[in-house]
């Protein structure tokens, strides 16, 4: 299905086809695609047919659930389903049956979405290579030899290959706005709190975040628009929520904001197409009638080790969420993969003390990185020094470049990334823009500017259902 006429359905515009009609198309789309893919550890066919009549009867019968009506999405395979396996991408969960739906599953449905599958990601969130040893390897549509990133690996390579309109992400490291750079979609971490992680199996409980993937910014903001609220099933979910529709600012410009450009942090260890393409977004800016700044954040600067900050919160966390599992399974290591094994004998490691200290001592930094907002209104970074390895690249090439996802984790600022531009070998390029906390509406009006501008996200993969 052409990218025009699926956005003119989320965009409310009246079409004479029905929503049954288009589900079957994306249907098609992945049965032709998916053998390239791999995109989906379930694809659920007759339970999207079967919810797409319901929702032409529903229009029939004069019920318009609203702009998301009939609309077909994937889920991560890390979401609760009522009806489905929640596998979380490990061979260890792979008859994990499911008999409750996440909240955000739950508030998507009741929106009017159509669920076409569940999608593979790295094995219980751990890693961001898109690689799964027990479900296959999920390929980049731009080029089959390359990662989409992880671990939303599945969902964001569906949406680049035209298989769906979008659907929900999580992100701990970055495991959203990687996909969303090197497979060049748009992708939202929000602020920490803002969306329910109820019925999402956990890696984190102090950083993971559950945000929207889709392929331009108006159907982000429409997804988020549902996606977010307080949650009582989730005690970390915050009362901080959006009054008013994402989607009602995303065209009010951006001329006399400010973005900051961080010195000794921004370009450092940056290769040099991703470089220029974040240089040129931010000249892009700039003509579109805002001020680029050079600002100092020196908890940015290399005074900090955030890897280490970040890491001794999450695999003591993580030691805690599945350790014990781990640990009294008699076959684990046939079970669970070398990463997150890995994971859980480190976290295991990292005593309670350390593991308290780097909470006590966490939210005096994010402090200091706020700071910065009193004289710029979200700042501009790459999303990640490189554009997609190869699949089979080393775990140290995975590994790199985690400088622009990680600090803002850990300071649970919201950011947005976006297409930029592409390298000379035709990958894409993502552009991040970090706000301060509960500033998306912000962001996405930012984002929603620069793609108006550059169409950047209008560009097709090698690998597309054109419908």
């Amino acid at each position: 299905m052409p990218c025009s006429r699926r956005h003119q359905l989320s965009r409310g515009q009246p079409t004479c086809r029905p929503r049954s009609d288009l589900t079957k198309a994306y249907l098609t789309g992945i049965e032709k695609l998916e053998p390239q893919l791999n995109a989906f550890i379930a694809v659920l066919k007759e339970e999207a047919l079967k919810t797409a009549t319901e929702r032409d009867a529903e229009l029939r019968a004069g019920r318009d659930r609203g702009r998301l009506h009939g609309v077909p999405i994937v889920v991560k395979d890390l979401f609760e389903m009522r009806g489905t396996r929640t596998t979380v991408g490990s061979k260890a969960f792979k008859d994990r049956a499911t008999d409750r739906d996440a909240t955000v599953v739950r508030k998507l449905l009741d929106a009017g979405v159509v669920v076409l599958g569940k999608t593979n990601m790295n094995e219980f969130a751990a890693g961001v290579s898109g690689t799964n040893a027990t479900f296959g390897d999920t390929h980049n549509p731009w080029n089959l030899e390359r990662s989409p990133g992880g671990s939303s690996s599945g969902t964001g390579a569906a949406i680049t290959a035209g298989l769906c309109l979008g659907g929900p992400g999580t992100d701990t490291g970055g495991s959203i706005r990687v996909p969303a750079s090197w497979l060049g979609i748009t992708g939202i971490r929000p602020t920490f709190g803002l969306v329910s992680l109820d019925g999402v199996y956990p890696r984190s409980r102090s950083l993971d975040c559950v945000g929207p993937l889709a392929r331009n910014v108006h159907d982000l903001a429409l997804l988020l628009d549902v996606m977010a609220g307080f949650d009582p099933k989730d005690p970390n979910s915050s009362w901080a929520q959006p009054r008013t529709s994402y989607a009602t600012t995303l065209e009010d410009g951006i001329k006399g904001l400010r973005f900051g450009i961080v010195q000794n942090y921004t370009f450092k260890d940056v290769d040099e197409p991703v470089a220029k393409a974040v240089r040129d977004a931010s000249q892009t800016l700039a003509r579109l009638g805002a001020e680029i700044k050079e600002i100092r954040i020196e908890p940015l600067e290399g005074r900090l080790d955030y890897s280490k900050l970040f890491s001794e919160i999450l695999l003591y966390e993580f030691n805690q969420i599945l350790g014990d599992q781990y640990r009294s399974t008699p076959n684990a290591a046939e079970l669970f993969g070398p990463i997150v094994t890995n994971n859980i004998d480190v976290g295991s490691k990292v005593t309670k003390e350390q593991y308290e200290g780097r909470i006590r001592e966490r939210p005096a930094i994010i402090a200091e990185v706020k700071q910065a907002f009193r004289d710029v209104d979200a700042l501009l970074t790459p999303a990640l020094p490189t554009t997609a390895p190869l699949l089979k690249a080393s775990a140290q090439d995975f590994g790199r470049g985690r400088q622009f996802t990680i600090p803002f984790s850990y300071t649970a600022l919201p950011s947005v990334v976006i297409p930029c531009g592409f390298s000379p070998d035709a990958l894409p390029i993502g552009l991040q823009i970090v706000g301060d906390h509960f500033q998306e509406a912000l962001l996405l009006r930012i984002a929603a500017a620069y793609e108006t501008e550059t169409k950047f996200n209008t560009k097709r993969p090698p690998v597309f259902f054109a419908g």
